[in-house]
């Protein structure tokens, strides 16, 4: 049991605490004797802390110049007193003072047991007693490089068979993190053992349900190598983890569905008490508008798969992700970040493509027909473009047939839009020779700085400031939470710089600076209207179409990307359009991707009809996103 030390502790600069600690600090340096004899290492590393504020740069209002010069000169004279108290510690001492160290100095402590060379005066079986206690938190010493490289043998040794092994592997090297993961592993520890430690952790009983996820949905890769076999192991143990441990919470429900019925409105939508949407679509208008055209802008006007600017609605944006979903959700290294809102569209839209898909069958229009009518037909007599070709699946294949077919005839069409966009004409038989495989983020179009992303931290901090649900501006006494954004406090109130608190007045200040925020000669904060509509398009979005502007904004985008706050690419997807494909496509960017193309390419299919059917009508989806993708090319370069 460690003791409790109520001492002084930097965190950092922007942390509430410093105010409180800076006057502790100045307490202490006044009382500061350099020849004391400190026998208690707490109060040698609440030393440290005090060098560390004092270095900051940060010091309290009322010190004076003489004041914060004094205490610089006392600082320097602290790390004598740390050199020579870690000069001390050997063999003998190492184990009662290292046990010594309260919890919130744990890592102050090795940084200075590194930075003071203490590892060589204590040798590697004194070390290996303090290392093999359970108790000891091992990710905190493999934090410091040095350390582990001198105790790389006694390291390894144990993390062969501490527990805390594998939640380690997991961390470094499968989930994501905010910040860089900072352990450093043994050398003396190969990853091919890293199987053998993740399987017995896979095996036991407690083994942790996220951690199995990301198991599961782990790539292989040369730092850290995952079977095949270890996948399916995980996978397996959490389906029992479910079975052992039933869900005893409270749950909140919610649902959507899609019917087609004689109603007056071409779309409705109801709520029922359960949280389940029920969205209805006019079956009289589809039905007696079965022409090609009408069929294909269906899904861009009536079931708002592409927005205005002809953006897929079917993409994730971080916009759209809750509080819950982006802080406490355990993600893997390269998994696609997805949320509530995305499944519910991800399903609602397959939905809408299975009601037309079987509606129009049943009138005697195969929406395979639509697709190829599109390319052979379509594309030659509205816009000359000529050599385009598209073998859309049989009537009487296999499932799995057709979904080889519409992802083979995917990939074929995107071939041949690239050449056309590269050469003007489809040469069939350079075409044929073509075995290359194609890389949505390489795909360009005609039109030139046709999407636009965010380029800077600047761009990033002005979104959060102004539509961040967490941005602390949207908050002042005067309203308390009635608005939880600061756009629309500044929107919808008559608000000044003076009814904000001191903290808050600096970022404002900055957002005024940026020409974001306009104060009026009366005072008040208004919105600068054509800066804050680009940048909730592109909050909203992550990524904004400039084509679709108008002069005036258009202007504003040509000043960001000369500024470096925006930066222009004429890619045939926007990139959340790209990492959608690659989502549903292949694994080749995320290691959780439904794989949809690569498993019929390879036979690794699922033998479940019901689910190969889900699969083909995603597909189809697919080939809607790339031919209106590849028709709005089209038109922008015919205007």
């Amino acid at each position: 049991m460690r003791p409790e030390y109520d001492g002084i502790k930097f965190y950092s600069v922007n942390d509430w605490s410093i105010g409180e600690n800076l006057e502790k600090s100045a307490m202490l340096l006044e009382a500061f004797d350099e020849n004391e004899e400190y026998k208690d290492i707490n109060r040698i590393i609440e030393l440290y802390n005090v060098q560390e504020l004092v270095n900051s740069g940060v010091h309290l209002k009322e010190w004076d110049d003489e004041k914060i010069e004094y205490y610089k000169k006392s600082s320097v004279l602290l790390a004598k007193v740390l050199g020579r108290f870690f000069g001390k510690i050997n063999d003998e001492n190492f184990q009662q003072l290292t046990r010594s160290v309260c919890i919130g100095y744990i890592e102050d402590y090795w940084k200075l047991f590194v930075k003071f060379k203490v590892f060589k005066k204590v040798c590697g079986e004194v070390f290996t007693e303090y290392i093999g206690d359970p108790e000891t938190t091992l990710y905190v010493l493999l934090q410091q490089e040095e350390l582990v490289k001198h105790y790389g043998k006694e390291l390894a040794d144990v993390m062969r068979i501490s527990p805390q092994t594998p939640r380690l592997i997991i961390s470094k090297f499968l989930q994501r993190n905010e910040q860089k993961c900072l352990y450093h592993f043994p050398k003396e520890l190969a990853p091919s053992e890293y199987e053998r430690i993740l399987q017995s952790y896979v095996d036991s009983d407690t083994a942790n349900l996220n951690h199995l996820q990301l198991l599961v949905n782990a790539q292989s890769s040369k730092d850290c190598p995952i079977s095949d076999k270890l996948r399916l192991s995980a996978k397996r143990a959490s389906t029992t983890y479910w079975e052992k441990h039933p869900f005893t919470g409270v749950q909140i429900g919610y649902g959507i569905g899609v019917e087609f019925a004689d109603v007056p409105e071409i779309k409705s939508v109801k709520k029922s008490e359960d949280n389940t949407y029920r969205i209805t679509y006019d079956i009289k208008w589809l039905l007696e508008n079965l022409d090609y055209p009408t069929i294909l802008n269906n899904f861009r006007y009536i079931f708002e798969q592409f927005d205005e600017c002809c953006r897929s609605t079917l993409v994730s944006v971080k916009s759209q992700l809750g509080i819950f979903e982006r802080t406490l959700s355990t993600r893997g290294v390269k998994e696609f970040i997805k949320g509530n809102h995305f499944n519910i569209g991800e399903n609602l839209s397959t939905m809408q493509v299975k009601g037309c898909y079987d509606i129009l069958k049943h009138n005697g229009v195969r929406l395979e027909d639509v697709l190829k009518w599109f390319f052979e037909e379509y594309l030659p007599q509205e816009f000359g473009v000529n050599g385009f070709r598209f073998n859309s699946p049989s009537e009487g294949t296999t499932l799995v047939e057709k979904c080889r077919t519409i992802a083979s005839e995917m990939d074929g069409v995107l071939k041949q839009f690239r050449m056309y966009v590269q050469d003007g004409q489809i040469d069939r038989e350079l075409f044929e020779m073509s075995s290359e495989h194609i890389v949505f983020s390489n795909l360009s179009g005609f039109a030139e700085d046709k999407y636009a992303y965010a380029n800077s931290d600047d761009i990033q901090n002005e979104q959060f400031l102004l539509f961040s649900d967490q941005s602390h501006l949207c908050y002042i006494e005067k309203y308390k939470n009635k608005y939880n954004r600061f756009c629309d406090l500044v929107i919808q109130e008559d608000v000044s710089i003076s009814d904000f608190w001191e903290y808050q007045q600096g970022k404002i200040q900055w957002l005024i600076g940026k020409d974001i925020v306009i104060k009026t000669p009366e005072g008040y904060l208004k919105l600068n209207a054509p800066k804050v509509y680009i940048l909730k398009d592109l909050y909203d979005h992550d990524v904004i179409c400039p084509q679709y502007y108008d002069s005036e904004l258009r202007s504003v985008v040509d000043e960001w990307c000369k500024s470096g706050d925006l930066r222009l690419e004429n890619s045939l997807f926007s990139k959340p359009e790209q990492d959608y494909l690659n989502y549903e496509l292949n694994k080749s960017s995320f290691s959780n991707g439904l794989d949809l193309r690569n498993k019929y390419a390879h036979s690794t299919y699922p033998e479940d009809e019901k689910i190969q059917f889900v699969d083909y009508i995603r597909l189809l989806k697919i080939m809607i996103l790339v031919i209106t993708k590849i028709n709005e090319e089209f038109c922008l370069r015919g205007e």
